[in-house]
Parts: structure tokens; C-alpha cells; sequence
């Protein structure tokens, strides 16, 4: 039950800091952008708590940086028969994350 508790704590302030960066992000003040991403890659080791998707695909694994599409990201599709690729790109260090997902007709 304990371990329980310092996970939800964990994973709500990882929630909080990605807020925080994003709006530092916005306010093209990457310095704290980059150190809110530090602090949530601190916070998952130290907890041996997973990040969230939603949280860890807008995080630059290179610099750390928390990516916010059209101010420090740039994002692309490509389609290839089923799949579907997102393309993302950090701005500030050149990174390329590729995220593939499979298409599912509707029956």
C-alpha cells in the first residue's frame, strides 16, 4: 500500500512538471524546459516509476528537453500500407524520435 502511494505521488508530480515545462517552453525559457525534463528522468529512476507515454514522447532523449510541436519540435507523418510513422524532431539538438502505430479498419 505504501509503495503504492510514492508511485501515484511520483507519476502526479511528473504531471506537473511537464506542465511546467511546456509553459517554459512556450516562453522560450529552454533552460528550465531542459531541467523540468532532468527532474522527471530523475524522479522515474529514483522511483522506479515508468513515464508516463503521454509525458515520455514529448521529451527529447538526447537533451532532455520538453518538446512543444511548432515552438521547439517539428513534427511529420509518413505512410507505408497499415502503418502509420510520426516523425519528431528536436529543434534544439537535431534528435529524431520515430513512433510507428498500426491503422485499424473500422468493421
Amino acid at each position: 500500500m505504501h509503495k503504492n502511494k510514492l508511485k501515484d505521488m511520483a507519476i502526479q508530480r511528473m504531471y506537473i512538471l511537464y506542465s511546467m515545462g511546456v509553459e517554459a517552453s512556450r516562453m522560450k525559457d529552454y533552460r528550465f524546459a531542459r531541467r523540468y525534463g532532468e527532474l522527471i528522468y530523475r524522479i522515474s529512476t529514483r522511483g522506479r516509476v515508468k513515464i508516463p507515454r503521454s509525458i515520455k514522447r514529448w521529451i527529447c532523449k538526447n537533451c532532455k528537453m520538453i518538446m512543444v510541436p511548432g515552438v521547439n519540435a517539428i513534427i511529420r507523418t509518413r505512410r507505408k500500407g497499415k502503418t502509420l510513422r510520426i516523425i519528431t524532431r528536436c529543434v534544439i539538438c537535431g534528435w529524431i524520435h520515430r513512433y510507428e502505430f498500426l491503422r485499424c479498419r473500422k468493421s
